[in-house]
C-alpha cells in the first residue's frame, strides 16, 4: 500500500516500508496465490458444492451404481468365455492371450513365433470364428 509516496507491506500484523520493487513483488505473489486458489475454488468438486448448486448427489450415485442384474450378466459372460477359452488347445489359448490379454502387436508376436504377420492373422481369425461358435454368437 501505498502512503504519501512511501511503499509498506503489513508483516506479523506490522506495517513495515519497502522499497516499490519490493512492494510489487509481494503485491504480485498476493495476486498469483488469490487467482490459483480462485482456481481450486472453480473446480473444486464437494458433496456442499454440488449441494449448493441443486445437483442431486444421490440420484447421481445411484445413476452410476451397476444393477445387480447387469452384474450377474458381466459374470456369466465372463464364465462363458473362461469356459470357451479352456476349451481351446494350448497354442490357440497363447495366441489368443498374448493378442488380447497382453496387447502384444501382431507384428511382435509373429517375429517371437517365427512366422509371418498374415499367418498370425489368418490363425487368430480361425480362433474368433471358433469362439464365436463356441460362445454361439
Amino acid at each position: 500500500m501505498e502512503e504519501g509516496g512511501k511503499y509498506t507491506i503489513i508483516v506479523n500484523k506490522k506495517r513495515i516500508e519497502v522499497s516499490e520493487d519490493v512492494y510489487r513483488a509481494y503485491h504480485q505473489e498476493r495476486e498469483a496465490e488469490r487467482y490459483q486458489n480462485k482456481l481450486i475454488r472453480q473446480h473444486e468438486m464437494s458433496l456442499e458444492r454440488f449441494r449448493d448448486n441443486g445437483v442431486n448427489i444421490d440420484y447421481l450415485i445411484a445413476k452410476f451404481q451397476p444393477d445387480v442384474a447387469d452384474k450377474l450378466i458381466s459374470e456369466e459372460l465372463l464364465k462363458t468365455l473362461r469356459y470357451a477359452l479352456d476349451s481351446l488347445p494350448e497354442d490357440e489359448k497363447f495366441l489368443i492371450n498374448e493378442l488380447f490379454f497382453i496387447h502384444k502387436s501382431k507384428r511382435k508376436l509373429a517375429k517371437e513365433l517365427g512366422i509371418p504377420r498374415t499367418t498370425l492373422n489368418d490363425k487368430k481369425h480361425r480362433i474368433l470364428k471358433k469362439l464365436k461358435k463356441i460362445l454361439d454368437i
